[in-house]
């Protein structure tokens, strides 16, 4: 199961980059949230995208920046990070949405995700897999489904709409990126919304 990716030669172009400003609810910690990152960044970087996270802050704490300037439609994203650990404290065997996007169908895109870390650690647990790696896949399909401007998912890579298990342990091979024509579509998508807000 493989879907060809971009090649990583060159930095990527300034109208190649994306901010996603990350408001923690769930208080990941700093290792954690680390390495997730390095791994969507990753993924990013193969896409030829450049991904830079700006801390904002949250009620009841006072690190990180105010956020309070308006996003700009060109290239601003907002990550949601939550721990929705229901009342019984397990979701039993089915299958569950890592994360959500919200995606505007008439404008082919959106500003807001969120990821939930109980799911997270959930599938990670049951699938004897790395969470901070999880995660970091479950926010770059995210930022996936903004930059596509769609809720679809592919057949193969990293925006299919199941993982197994098997994948995630490394027992079945897996492609954890995104495909050509989905890297060259959120290239184009960026660059036009830069155009589109001067």
């Amino acid at each position: 199961m493989t879907a060809a990716s971009v090649p990583a030669a060159g930095a990527s172009r300034l109208d190649d980059t994306v901010f996603i400003r990350t408001y923690d609810y769930a208080n990941v910690t700093p290792d954690r949230l680390a390495a997730a990152r390095a791994e969507a960044e990753q993924i990013f970087k193969r896409a030829q995208i450049a991904v830079q996270w700006v801390d904002c802050r949250v009620p009841g704490r006072t690190s990180g920046e105010p956020c309070t300037e308006p996003l700009s439609r060109g290239r601003d994203l907002m990550l949601r990070l939550v721990d929705r650990t229901p009342a019984t404290g397990t979701e039993g065997e089915r299958l569950v949405a890592l994360g959500e996007s919200m995606v505007d169908r008439e404008e082919r895109g959106g500003v807001l995700m969120t990821v939930d870390l109980f799911r997270v650690g959930a599938v990670a647990r049951n699938a004897s897999a790395g969470m901070a790696g999880l995660l970091g896949r479950a926010i770059a399909h995210e930022i996936g489904h903004l930059l596509l401007g769609s809720a679809e998912h592919a057949r193969l890579g990293l925006m299919r709409a199941l993982w197994s298990y098997d994948e995630l342990r490394g027992l079945k091979p897996a492609n954890w990126g995104f495909s050509s024509r989905e890297a060259a579509q959120m290239q184009q998508t960026l660059r036009g919304r830069l155009r589109t807000a001067d």
